[in-house]
């Protein structure tokens, strides 16, 4: 046998050791013409697969040119936001009514004390700025304690036109790879395993809940949610008394600030606080009690919208559709409208108190 082994020539040899490669090579290239590209965020952490949970419903299009942030110097609004606003696109609808957005990226350090003066000096002279965020990241965002002078960096977004149908058609560019493709075909056979008299499933950082969600999704497994396990972890909000700082800060300086808090997913299809970790305060009720506040109730609106359009957060991701996207950007337009239809009765100065201005404003 030895003498049988010996007597290979190099070639044959390399060969012997190399089908298994090339094998293996095959086999996951095979794969993949049958996976579809990744498209959510918690199919790709959570190795499931797009066939199961990708959206299926056609999206409305949205034109690039409305999507757009424009120079501090031009811009009449300014948004402060976190990736529910890097897209650009709910501010799409701010451009569609004549408005002028300037969005920049979320940063704590930029709301301290002195944040409306900074962005005066920035070349900020609009009347407008809305402060968004997603529920998870509010607490943690507004309970920072800040004495230093702000220094403004003009960073702005740059969006992308979402797509009106999904992405099907792999990707040579970015292929999955054989380990995502391996682990998501072992969890496609333990979701299967799953008893819906379960509370969930947890696949890494993806919560897998039985939910009645064929009302609610297209996907294929339509009664399963997805859900991010940070919605579940939130600490228990009592940001209060920075929140007012801020609107106060601003107030000083001639800017209206929109509270603009975005529900976390699980807040809106499984209600609120459902398995947090930690008791659950309803932020827009709580910041409803300061009638200085312009806060939007997006928990109702958003739970209610998402009951009538399908889709209204894609079912593989923490975000919101395009058609979510356009509803949140309508609710903003209304917003300013409401404060600009107040502001010209009244003679606006630097000294003009918001209470008033809230109790006209439609929750």
């Amino acid at each position: 046998m030895k003498y049988h082994i010996y007597s290979l020539s190099f070639k044959k040899y390399s060969l012997i050791l190399a089908c298994p490669f090339f094998f293996l090579a095959w086999l996951i290239w095979s794969m993949e013409t049958w996976f579809e590209p990744l498209n959510g965020d918690l199919t790709r952490l959570g190795y499931l697969l797009e066939e199961d949970f990708g959206w299926n419903m056609q999206q409305p299009f949205v034109p690039i040119e409305r999507m757009k942030s424009f120079s501090i110097e031009e811009a009449d609004v300014l948004v402060i936001g976190d990736s529910f606003s890097a897209g650009l696109v709910w501010q799409s609808q701010l451009v569609s009514e004549g408005l002028k957005p300037a969005t920049w990226h979320w940063n704590p350090l930029m709301l301290c004390e002195d944040i409306g003066v900074a962005v005066r000096q920035a070349g900020f002279r609009g009347r407008y700025m809305v402060i968004e965020s997603i529920e998870r990241s509010f607490q943690k965002n507004m309970s920072y304690r800040c004495n230093k002078t702000i220094n403004i960096r003009k960073n702005a977004y740059a969006g992308l036109a979402p797509e009106t149908d999904r992405i099907r058609i792999p990707s040579t560019k970015n292929p999955l790879g054989g380990d995502w493709m391996f682990k998501a075909l072992y969890n496609k056979i333990k979701l299967s395993r799953l008893n819906t008299s379960q509370d969930f499933i947890e696949f890494g950082p993806v919560r897998v809940v039985p939910i009645d969600g064929c009302k609610l999704f297209t996907n294929k497994m339509c009664e399963y949610g997805l859900f991010y396990f940070n919605d579940f972890n939130k600490k228990t909000y009592s940001a209060i008394a920075n929140v007012l700082a801020v609107n106060r800060n601003l107030h000083k300086v001639g800017i209206q600030a929109i509270w603009l808090i975005v529900p976390d997913k699980s807040t809106v299809y499984l209600g609120y606080g459902k398995y947090n970790r930690n008791p659950y305060v309803n932020i827009w009720q709580k910041l409803a009690q300061h009638k200085e506040l312009t806060v939007p109730n997006l928990d109702e609106k958003f739970i209610r919208e998402s009951r009538q359009v399908k889709d209204f957060y894609v079912p593989n991701d923490t975000h919101l559709s395009t058609n979510g996207y356009i509803f949140l950007g309508n609710e903003v337009v209304n917003y300013i409208n409401n404060i600009k239809k107040i502001d010209s009765g009244l003679s606006f100065s630097k000294d003009f108190s918001t209470t008033e201005m809230r109790q006209d404003i439609p929750n």
